[in-house]
């Protein structure tokens, strides 16, 4: 006895999409990511809670790297409903959008750059090149002028070990926090994310997440305190002008003339940048 053969009904693509919102599983989010940030087990939390931020769950990128992550960024529900092929040719898509995109940097602070950043961007959409923490950053640089956004990445010192073979670089064995620009320029308006600096991962905010504009002055502080090396912006200036600034603050002692330029460049830079983040937790974005 043979089987009945399938019968298979054609639809247009706006009765497919009406179809799935009716799906009942359609508001579901991505699934956790399986990497820990701090030394509990994968399995344990998946969340940012234990680092002051909460609200925030973070998300495996599937596939990883930072096209992926941008498709994510843009609609984080579509992204976490669509398939690994759809996914791979969006990361192309949007690889030749900004590599277009590439020509607005003439006139900007990125402008002698302009040709490095649309090289980068074929080398991780080809996946030709192992690139280097400066790569990211520059990356990193260029999406925050195009997107008018900012990040906060994050560098696990073990993993990245794992997954790099740096094993003599003192750097490399502490964790690190890195600005994706110098954030004393950062706007108030501007949308904040926090990832992983490799694009493994991005913090997903929820309904109960709390404003980073407004936490970062105190989550930051507390970073360091979990011994999470941040690299503070360096002020310009020199060392008689950086001393004449830094004598003002309450902290100042007579015996810090003795620093160097470069300690006391990151100091200063240290209090500008929290000094503004303190702002932002007592404005609005329509005051700022």
């Amino acid at each position: 006895m043979t089987s009945k053969p399938k019968v298979y009904q054609n639809y247009r693509f706006d009765e497919l999409i009406s179809f799935s919102k009716q799906n009942p599983n359609r508001a579901r989010a991505l699934a956790p990511i399986g990497i820990s940030l701090s030394n509990s087990s994968p399995s344990q939390d998946t969340t940012l809670n234990g680092f002051g931020l909460n609200g925030y769950t973070v998300y495996d990128l599937q596939p990883t790297g930072l096209l992926s992550m941008l498709v994510c960024i843009d609609d984080p529900q579509a992204y976490s409903l669509s398939t690994p092929a759809i996914r791979i040719q969006q990361t192309i898509e949007y690889c030749t959008r900004l590599q277009q995109k590439t020509d607005e940097l003439r006139n900007g602070p990125l402008a002698r750059k302009r040709k490095k950043i649309y090289e980068l961007l074929a080398a991780i959409y080809n996946e030709s090149t192992k690139l280097e923490e400066k790569d990211y950053m520059d990356l990193f640089h260029a999406i925050e002028y195009f997107k008018d956004c900012h990040f906060i990445l994050l560098n696990r010192a073990i993993q990245d070990e794992m997954e790099t073979d740096k094993k003599d670089d003192a750097n490399s064995k502490q964790n690190q926090i890195l600005f994706s620009s110098n954030p004393i320029c950062w706007k108030r308006d501007h949308p904040i994310w926090i990832a992983d600096i490799r694009c493994r991962w991005i913090a997903i905010p929820t309904d109960t997440s709390v404003d980073l504009h407004k936490c970062l002055s105190d989550w930051l502080p507390e970073m360091e305190k979990r011994e999470w090396a941040i690299q503070w912006p360096e002020v310009d200036g020199s060392k008689t002008e950086l001393v004449e600034q830094l004598s003002n603050l309450s902290t100042w002692q007579d015996t810090d003339k003795k620093l160097t330029k470069d300690v006391l460049a990151v100091r200063l830079g240290k209090y500008q940048s929290l000094d503004l983040f303190n702002k932002w937790k007592f404005f609005d974005k329509e005051n700022i």
